[in-house]
């Protein structure tokens, strides 16, 4: 699974914010007043590159390591776990339906479409944690350590060719 398998819910979104709804609201806005076209086609233009740096934007999902920390970027949000390799820290690798505890229940800095969950989100033990859960995933890489807890779909060791993580798997 790569991160950058985004579902097409989201740009169904942003297509209806950025396109969608203000084409609509210039058409109504011209048809009143038709003085008002050229700055409604501009405005247009830039509601269009709108759509496109954002659709940009929300496809650039990257996952780093350093030599003690973790960071993750995904559209809007990013977060960077430090002390990975310390003695209160655990990495292992779920299925989807087995997360218990680590499940996300609700957004609290969130984008929570179906297929893209990017961001800040209460779990299950209500600790809030950062989940980056984009594509059709069936394993998640669950990091938890004494100050963060992120949930990354796949399983980093493998997808991202070892990244020195070392994850087990609960099965």
């Amino acid at each position: 699974m790569y991160l950058s398998e985004i579902g097409w819910h989201l740009y169904a979104l942003l297509f209806f914010l950025c396109i969608l709804l203000p084409a609509l609201v210039l058409c109504a806005l011209v048809y009143v007043k038709p003085i008002w076209l050229r700055q409604a086609l501009w405005a247009f233009s830039l509601c269009s590159l709108c759509f496109l740096v954002l659709s940009l934007k929300f496809s650039d999902n990257s996952l780093l390591m350093t030599d003690s920390a973790l960071e993750l970027r995904a559209g809007l949000y990013q977060t960077r776990i430090d002390d990975i390799h310390s003695a209160q820290s655990k990495v292992s690798v779920v299925f989807c339906d087995e997360l218990g505890e680590f499940k996300p229940v609700v957004a609290v800095n969130a984008i929570n479409l179906p297929n893209y969950k990017v961001g800040w989100f209460k779990l299950v033990n209500q600790q809030t944690a950062f989940v980056m859960l984009i594509g059709d995933i069936d394993k998640v890489t669950v990091v938890s350590t004494k100050n963060a807890t992120a949930l990354i779909s796949g399983d980093i060791n493998r997808d991202n060719a070892g990244a020195g993580l070392q994850a087990q798997a609960f099965r």
